[in-house]
């Protein structure tokens, strides 16, 4: 076992420039504004959903790109280094990579929105470019920190699968105007599960094993569990992609089967890190990524549902729902309440001047409010989702957007607060 409290022992000469994962984290909390505006805007496209572009479309991927890959940027660039002593290759690159990514997740919701593919092809390849310059610069961080198995590990698969899903997004952009794809509908259902379980999954695995031992100062996960845990999820990954590759829902089911192993696993050691770290209070953060864990393992049963043909068509409409928006989107904002503020306090202290108070930069007020907000948009997004009504789903998108504009001002106080101070020295930029 470690104890990853140790990883502050000099994090403060491993920060980069506070704008670098902080115009990541400021566009996932306007995407997650756009998201949820999307939704209260457009209700009957999101109940009624049957495919092809539109607003629901948009919305989905101003969660998967705009909100959830951008954070994921962000939180790597800085908390890889901090948490591993490697730093990034180039900072510049990761300035560049937000350039291509962040104007061309914009212009891919929009075409995606309008149907407009000139504005998807554009939009899709500067996401790529951006996307692959990440890939680029974290997969280095990770080959050179494999000393840290679990991050290196999960990372390093997490982003092979980014590969493979960027590419079938493409794909599936390019097959829009030329209709090459043969099954257009496995392509689609591959993407979301490669994006969703492969890329971001695993990249939420891979962090937890860090970010929850740091959050509550306790002892991090023993090496053979956390192997554990890797085989059964990549192997149920593996076999699940297989499963629907080849249209046989046995096969998909027992993917499903084994990710749920290795996620009954993978919550058994967070529950015991937050059970005998030192810090006990983890506030609003540890409610959000509790009720997280509870949507993670929702989905897969759902899935598994889906895959040996309990449900009809809502029923995936609502596995989708459950893995993006209950388990991905609510375990981010509870780990970003716990980052943003992390991050703005060592910046302030590296710059000489005293921080924040954490009261000041997390108002247990205002998250509590946000917290509510967000669950009861799940509920009534949900809701409606599994009803097929539009009502319920305007009424959650309302309840979405209102909580999305807390969380901004959330982050925005946190930049405010240190605003002004003196620069952070960039010294981890090698030529």
């Amino acid at each position: 076992m470690s104890f990853p409290g140790a990883i502050l022992m000099g994090a403060q000469t491993r920060l980069l420039d506070p704008t670098i994962p902080y115009r990541y984290f400021a566009a996932a909390l306007m995407f997650h504004i756009l998201l949820w505006a999307l939704i209260a805007a457009f209700p009957v496209s999101v109940a009624y959903f049957a495919g092809g572009y539109g607003p629901a479309l948009a919305a989905l991927h101003s969660l998967t790109l705009g909100v959830l890959a951008a954070a994921a940027m962000g939180a790597a660039f800085q908390m890889l280094p901090v948490a591993t002593g490697t730093p990034l290759r180039s900072t510049n690159a990761a300035r560049a990579a937000s350039w291509f990514f962040i104007p061309g997740t914009g212009v891919l919701i929009w075409g995606m929105a309008l149907g407009d593919h000139p504005a998807m092809v554009l939009g899709g390849f500067g996401v790529a470019l951006g996307l692959g310059l990440f890939a680029v610069l974290v997969a280095e961080v990770l080959w050179r920190a494999r000393a840290f198995e679990s991050l290196s590990r999960f990372g390093l698969t997490a982003l092979a699968a980014l590969v493979v899903a960027v590419a079938l997004g493409l794909a599936l952009i390019m097959d829009g105007e030329h209709g090459f794809l043969v099954e257009r509908s496995h392509t689609a259902a591959l993407h979301l599960i490669v994006g969703g379980f492969g890329f971001m999954g695993l990249l939420a695995l891979g962090f937890s094993h860090v970010l929850v031992p740091l959050f509550a100062l306790a002892e991090g996960v023993p090496t053979g569990e956390s192997r554990a845990v890797f085989a059964l999820c990549t192997l149920g990954l593996m076999v699940g992609v297989a499963g629907v590759y080849q249209g046989l829902s046995v096969v998909a089911a027992g993917g499903a089967l084994c990710g749920f192993l290795g996620v009954a696993l993978h919550l058994r050691g967070m529950a015991r890190c937050l059970a005998t770290g030192m810090r006990k209070n983890l506030g609003v953060s540890a409610l959000l990524m509790r009720a997280s864990w509870g949507f993670l393992v929702t989905s897969l049963i759902v899935g598994l549902a889906v895959a040996i043909g309990f449900f009809e068509k809502q029923g995936l409409h609502l596995f989708v729902f459950l893995v993006f928006f209950g388990w991905l989107l609510t375990f981010l904002l509870g780990v970003l309440q716990r980052i943003m503020p992390f991050l703005g306090s060592m910046n302030a202290s590296r710059a000489g001047v005293k921080p924040p108070r954490p009261s000041e930069l997390a108002p247990k007020g205002m998250l509590y409010v946000h917290a509510v907000l967000h669950a009861l948009a799940l509920a009534l997004v949900g809701a409606g989702i599994g009803l097929e009504a539009a009502l319920p789903v305007r009424l959650g998108g309302i309840a979405g957007l209102l909580g999305a504009l807390i969380y901004a001002s959330f982050g925005l106080r946190i930049w405010w607060l240190i605003h002004g101070r003196p620069p952070v020295t960039n010294e981890n930029e090698r030529p």
